[in-house]
C-alpha cells in the first residue's frame, strides 16, 4: 500500500508541474547556427519573385520562405494583395483594407541523377506549389476588353490590368549570379493556375504546378548545405503563423508622404525570410524590398534590406501561442509600416478596417515622432478566429 500511495503521489506531481509549465517545444540554437540560417535565405529570397497579373511595377507579391530544418529544404508562402486604388489614402483614413489570394511552396535541392550515366549526379532544386494552401484559379475563358490576350504581365499598365483572379507565377533563378529575378536566366516557374488554358499564350496561361532543373547557382550559394540546429513542428507551426500575419507595406506609415518616406507606396513588393533566434522564444523577420523601376542603363529590377523584426513568442502548456512583443532591430534601411493582422479566407475574405485598427503596429520612419519600434502581440487574440493556433 505505501509503495502504491508513493507511485500516486508522484503521478499526481509530475501530472501537477506539466499542466503549470509551459511545454517545451523548442531548442536553443548557436549564434554561429542562426547567421548560417539567416544568410542561407537571404541567399535564397535574391533568386525569387512573385509576380502577379498587371503592370510588373505594381503586381508584386508578399514572398515568405523558412527553413524546414533539414538541408536544402525549405517551405514558403506568397500572397498577392489587391489593397485598392489608393492604399495610402486609405490607410491616412482609417479604411484600410485588402483582398489576396495565396500560392503554398516547397523547395527542395537533392543530389539529382542526370540521364548522362558517365557524368557526375549534380545538385537538383525542385520547386512545387502546396495546393491545400493554395488559390486555384484560371485564366480568362474568354477574351476580355481589359486583356485581349487572357491574363497577362508586363511593364505597359495599358496593356496588362491588375487582376488578383488571374494565375501568379513564382521564378527561382538556378544561374550562378542571379540578376532581375523577373526574368531569371536559368529558372525555375511554377504559377497557381488550376488548368491550362489554351486560347491564350503566356505563364499565367500554362499548368506549372512543380518544375525542376541544375544549376551552378546551387553550389555557389551553398543552398543545400546544413547549418545545423534543431528546427521542431512547432518551429515550422510559428512560421506560418507569422507569414499569414505579417502585412508591411510603404502605405502604412504614419505621417505626409513627403516626410515619412512612403513615396514609393504601391510600387513594391516585399520578400520576408523567416528564422529562428538563439532563445527558444526567439523568431527573426527579415523584410526585403523589390522594385521594378526601369533606368537604363541601369536595368529595372532591384531588390535590398529593409527592416528586421525579433518577435518575443509565449505559448501555453499546449502550445497555443500567447502573448509576445516584435522589436525593430538597428540598422533598418528602408522605411515602411507593419501590421500583424488576423488571418483571413484568401480568395474568399477580406481584411477590413476593423482588422487594422488596435492591431499590433511598428511605424519604421525617419521621422522620430512618427516612429514605433516596438509592440505587443496578443496572439490569442489575433488568432482567436482561426485554426492556426492548433499545434
Amino acid at each position: 500500500m505505501p509503495a502504491i500511495r508513493n507511485a500516486t503521489l508522484l503521478l499526481f506531481f509530475v501530472s501537477s508541474v506539466s499542466r503549470a509549465a509551459p511545454l517545451a517545444l523548442t531548442f536553443p540554437l548557436s549564434e554561429k547556427e542562426v547567421t548560417c540560417t539567416e544568410q542561407q535565405l537571404e541567399r535564397l529570397q535574391r533568386r525569387m519573385t512573385a509576380v502577379g497579373s498587371g503592370e510588373i511595377v505594381g503586381s508584386f507579391g508578399k514572398l515568405a520562405l523558412w527553413s524546414q530544418g533539414a538541408a536544402g529544404s525549405y517551405s514558403g508562402l506568397v500572397r498577392l494583395p489587391d489593397a485598392g486604388v489608393d492604399p495610402l489614402g486609405d490607410f491616412l483614413a482609417g479604411t484600410e483594407h485588402f483582398r489576396e489570394r495565396d500560392m503554398a511552396f516547397d523547395l527542395f535541392f537533392t543530389r539529382g541523377g542526370l540521364l548522362d550515366p558517365h557524368s557526375a549526379p549534380s545538385p537538383q532544386g525542385t520547386l512545387v506549389r502546396r495546393d491545400p494552401g493554395t488559390n486555384l484559379v484560371l485564366d480568362h475563358a474568354e477574351p476580355t476588353n481589359s486583356s485581349e490576350s487572357g491574363c497577362c504581365m508586363g511593364v505597359d499598365p495599358e496593356f496588362c490590368a491588375f487582376d488578383i483572379t488571374c494565375p501568379m507565377i513564382l521564378n527561382f533563378d538556378l544561374s550562378a549570379v542571379p540578376g532581375d529575378s523577373v526574368k531569371p536566366l536559368m529558372p525555375l516557374v511554377i504559377n497557381n493556375a488550376a488548368a491550362a488554358v489554351p486560347a491564350f499564350s503566356g505563364l499565367a496561361a500554362q499548368f506549372l504546378p512543380a518544375s525542376s532543373g541544375s544549376g551552378p547557382g546551387i553550389s555557389a550559394d551553398a543552398l543545400d548545405a546544413s547549418c545545423g540546429g534543431t528546427l521542431t513542428a512547432f518551429d515550422l507551426h510559428v512560421f506560418e503563423i507569422l507569414a499569414r500575419t505579417l502585412a508591411p507595406s510603404a502605405c502604412y506609415l504614419l505621417g505626409p508622404p513627403e516626410s515619412s518616406g512612403a513615396q514609393g507606396c504601391g510600387i513594391e513588393g516585399y520578400n520576408i525570410t523567416l528564422f529562428r533566434g538563439t532563445d527558444p522564444h526567439e523568431y527573426r523577420a527579415n523584410i526585403d524590398v523589390e522594385q521594378y523601376l526601369c533606368d537604363p542603363p541601369f536595368g529595372c529590377f532591384s531588390t535590398g534590406f529593409g527592416v528586421a523584426l525579433e518577435f518575443q513568442v509565449n505559448w501555453d502548456n499546449m502550445g497555443h501561442l500567447t502573448t509576445g512583443e516584435v522589436t525593430v532591430l538597428p540598422n533598418w534601411v528602408v522605411p515602411m509600416g507593419i501590421f500583424l493582422l488576423p488571418p483571413i479566407y484568401p480568395g474568399h475574405g477580406r481584411e477590413g478596417p476593423q482588422a487594422f485598427h488596435g492591431a499590433p503596429y511598428l511605424s519604421v520612419t525617419p521621422t522620430r515622432a512618427n516612429q514605433i519600434l516596438k509592440a505587443s502581440i496578443n496572439w490569442a487574440a489575433l488568432l482567436a478566429n482561426s485554426g492556426l493556433n492548433s499545434p
